[in-house]
């Protein structure tokens, strides 16, 4: 039961939430026990020898195979790729220990274009901007869903005509990368 006498069932009910979410935040005595935390960073092996491979890297030593065989002699007894990693950084002028950015998957980057800029969150619009900044295909794409999206938001169907992608198709040029055409049902 929550403090007004309702059932977590029929809360999750009226809110459209599962009954356990709602359980959560019932039992929640404060507002920071349900964000969630971004999980520690575990200690690894080479953490012990990262100020080193550092300092090292500062003295003028680039090589990751030179790297590892002076943390080995150290007594270090993890792999080379481990060391090639930890060094990574360095190389793109970073701190050491600075995580590598993953590239979206095809379904986020489709994800991001097509969510209204109103409804995204600041860390997904920037990610975007480098996103659309490395790739103009994509940056074209995202202009052209904006486009869309407005029109459909306006209800007018007026500017289909002038839409670029129906011009072009028009033209004679396919719009299409795949083989054959596309119907819609």
């Amino acid at each position: 039961m929550t403090d007004t006498g309702i059932s977590l069932r029929a809360a999750a009910h009226q809110l459209g939430l599962n009954r356990r979410t709602v359980g959560k935040y019932a039992r929640a005595s404060t507002w920071q026990e349900c964000v969630r935390r971004t999980p520690s960073r575990r200690p690894t092996s080479i953490d012990p020898y990262l100020e080193y491979l550092r300092q090292r890297w500062e003295e003028g030593e680039h090589t990751a195979p030179v790297l590892h065989q002076e943390i080995i002699a150290k007594g270090y007894r993890g792999h080379y790729q481990r060391a090639k990693m930890a060094i990574a950084p360095l190389r793109q002028g970073l701190p050491i220990g600075t995580r590598r950015e993953r590239p979206p998957s095809p379904r986020q980057g489709a994800r991001w274009i097509t969510t209204a800029p109103s409804r995204r969150g600041m860390h997904v619009t920037e990610a975007l901007r480098r996103l659309l900044e490395h790739c103009p295909e994509l940056d074209q794409a995202h202009e052209l869903v904006r486009q869309f999206a407005a029109m459909l938001d306006s209800r007018d169907a007026t500017l289909l005509a002038h839409w670029p992608p129906l011009r072009r198709s028009r033209a004679g040029r396919d719009l299409r990368s795949g083989p054959g055409p596309v119907y819609a049902r």
